[in-house]
């Protein structure tokens, strides 16, 4: 009988390695549910603000989970029990600032800004939702901690939902870039 080398072997084992991450690969692609990611997806339960901070020593982005305000959710009732028309603006502000966490919040404690994010719609597994991006690049010193939504361009009483940064405070300095994306999935089968 003849006896295989260590490189016949190596070569045999690597070949089935390569098969099982082609099988792998291939269920997680078409399940949508990578257990690696790069980018914006709901990986984490609970995790759908990401924060990408962009300096001149890199990039890293982060994400955390947000809290729908007692405003948020009073809303969403009245959007479905009253109807859509009694409510034309859509929650697609996202704002910048200094706040603690809390459904009882109305507004930031301190806003910085207020940006018209990009709307982009998708399903997450096999609910609705959609992603709500905006970008700051700060020309001053300012140091922030929180995150809010919104359904209106300025003033108090409209913040959907608040995060506060998975970094704690961070200070941003000129040509710094902050980018905010906010996923918002529609599951109500729980």
């Amino acid at each position: 009988m003849e006896r295989l080398s260590r490189r016949q072997i190596l070569i045999a084992v690597l070949w089935a390695l390569s098969l099982v991450c082609a099988s792998l690969s291939t269920y997680y692609y078409a399940s949508g549910s990578f257990p690696w990611s790069w980018g914006p997806q709901a990986a984490e339960a609970g995790d759908v603000v990401f924060f990408i901070v962009e300096t001149p020593e890199g990039k890293a982005t982060l994400q955390t989970h947000n809290v729908i305000t007692d405003l948020g959710e009073m809303r969403l009732r009245n959007m479905t029990s009253q109807g859509g028309s009694a409510y034309a603006n859509a929650v697609k502000w996202i704002s910048i600032g200094n706040a603690t966490a809390s459904k009882t919040l109305t507004q930031l404690t301190v806003e910085y800004d207020r940006k018209l994010g990009t709307v982009t719609e998708w399903i997450n597994g096999e609910d609705y939702a959609y992603n709500l991006t905006a970008k700051w690049t700060f020309t001053e010193t300012v140091t922030l901690n929180c995150a809010g939504s919104h359904w209106d361009s300025s003033g108090d009483g409209n913040l959907f939902a608040v995060a506060n940064f998975p970094f704690g405070s961070q200070t941003f300095h000129a040509n710094w870039n902050l980018t905010i994306i906010w996923i918002k999935t529609f599951d109500a089968n729980d």
